[in-house]
């Protein structure tokens, strides 16, 4: 087993990464470097291991370690995975932005993730539930349940981290529930940041 986060830094000055785990970095907004190296705001970058951030901003971090994480300030959302942290796996982050009153169609995904909305507000199906998601919510989807997503603001839009199965890497994880939801259009648009074969987690 292994867990899926996603916490909310605010830096002003340095932070060190924790080493035993895999990273997916979104800075918002702001002026930090890792390890020296600027990062752009909107997007994102990964790390495998430790490192160092340095500057000002606010970062999502959205980490997979084989340990639960630690109630502590900043953590968003934290979610077990039913996958071995010692077996290859991709590592994938995107950003999904939605047109006004914008529906997905009915669809599930191969594999589980954490989204949190950036701006706007969602109406999202998952499963049997249906919830209201408001900027700065996280949800975490399983990936075979049914969802479907509705945007009710301009300009809502989502980042999403996902963990797939190896053989998905550079595939697409989106599964469209019948062929008749495959026939409609996607509703929204994602904007890749990376999709990387990590082979486990380090220890």
């Amino acid at each position: 087993m292994m867990w899926l986060a996603v916490h909310e830094e605010h830096l002003a000055g340095e932070r060190a990464l924790p080493p035993a785990a895999a990273h997916g970095l979104y800075l918002r907004r702001g002026t930090v470097a890792l390890d020296g190296a600027a990062l752009a705001e909107d997007s994102a970058t990964a790390r495998q291991g430790g490192g160092s951030l340095a500057g000002e901003g606010e970062l999502w971090r959205f980490t997979l370690t084989r340990e639960e994480p630690a109630q502590r300030h900043g953590l968003v959302l934290a979610h077990a995975l039913a996958r071995d942290p010692a077996l290859p796996f991709v590592l994938r982050m995107d950003r999904v932005d939605f047109p006004p009153g914008a529906v997905t169609p009915k669809h599930g995904h191969a594999g589980p993730g954490i989204r949190r909305l950036l701006h706007g507000l969602l109406l999202a199906e998952l499963g049997e539930e249906r919830r209201r998601i408001a900027a700065g919510e996280a949800w975490f989807e399983p990936g075979p349940e049914p969802v479907i997503g509705r945007a009710l603001a301009p300009g809502t839009a989502f980042i999403r981290c996902m963990a797939l199965d190896a053989e998905l890497l550079g595939q697409p994880s989106f599964r469209a529930w019948d062929a008749a939801e495959a026939a409609k259009p996607r509703g929204a648009q994602s904007r890749p940041f990376f999709d990387l074969l990590l082979q486990g987690l380090p220890t």
